[in-house]
């Protein structure tokens, strides 16, 4: 297991990677490793949305059941063409005021999925959660390997949210591939989950971005 060590976060669209440390990043994930990534508020782990093998590396490793999806990361709008074929009025005002934006929120948006999408890789379900990377580092990765998925970096059913590595479990540390430690601790909390397979969005779970605010 190797460690890539990057300087404070807390200016987390601004803050600059160095492009190799990127490339290295995004080979690791192409290759089928097992990474832990932080997020714009907690470690999560992560590898690439399509790679089954890998995939269920990091369900044996969370201890989590497999009929529980997983977020997909993305690095563009346009990516979502992968995951779902429909994208609604409500949806697109949404996705315009929290991800087209400068900054993109923390909101995660649940679709109807695409049929030609695996079901091993939405947990057999109908719907792919999906969000824009909110750390322009995050969408420099995902521009080169493409989509990954995220999930916190701790066992299934304990709610706790890893701000330093050193909060993450070291039975998880201990299995993956690669770790990118911030120097600094990350702000915590969780996404937004919202869907909006119909027209009036409806709440999963709230997080960073109040509910109240995208009614």
């Amino acid at each position: 297991m190797e460690i890539i060590k990057i300087k404070n976060l807390n200016a987390v669209t601004y803050t600059p990677v160095k492009p190799p440390d990127i490339n290295r990043i995004a080979r690791y994930l192409s290759d089928g490793k097992i990474l832990i990534l932080p997020t714009a508020t907690i470690y999560g782990i992560s590898c690439k949305y399509d790679d089954r093998a890998a995939i269920k590396r990091i369900y044996d490793i969370k201890k989590r059941n497999t009929d529980i999806p997983f977020i997909i990361l993305i690095s563009s709008i346009d990516d979502l063409k992968i995951f779902t074929a429909k994208i609604n009025k409500t949806a697109e005002n949404i996705i315009n005021r929290f991800w087209n934006i400068d900054n993109p929120q923390s909101l995660t948006l649940v679709f109807d999925k695409k049929k030609s999408l695996n079901n091993f890789f939405t947990g057999g379900m109908d719907t792919v959660a999906v969000r824009l990377a909110e750390l322009k580092f995050l969408r420099d990765i995902i521009n080169i390997c493409g989509p990954i998925i995220s999930t916190s970096a701790t066992v299934s059913g304990e709610k706790t949210f890893p701000k330093k590595v050193s909060e993450i479990p070291s039975a998880i540390r201990k299995q993956v591939d690669l770790i990118v430690e911030c120097t600094s601790s990350l702000p915590g909390g969780e996404s937004t989950i919202i869907s909006v397979e119909k027209d009036i969005p409806v709440l999963i779970r709230e997080g960073k971005v109040k509910f109240k605010d995208i009614l």
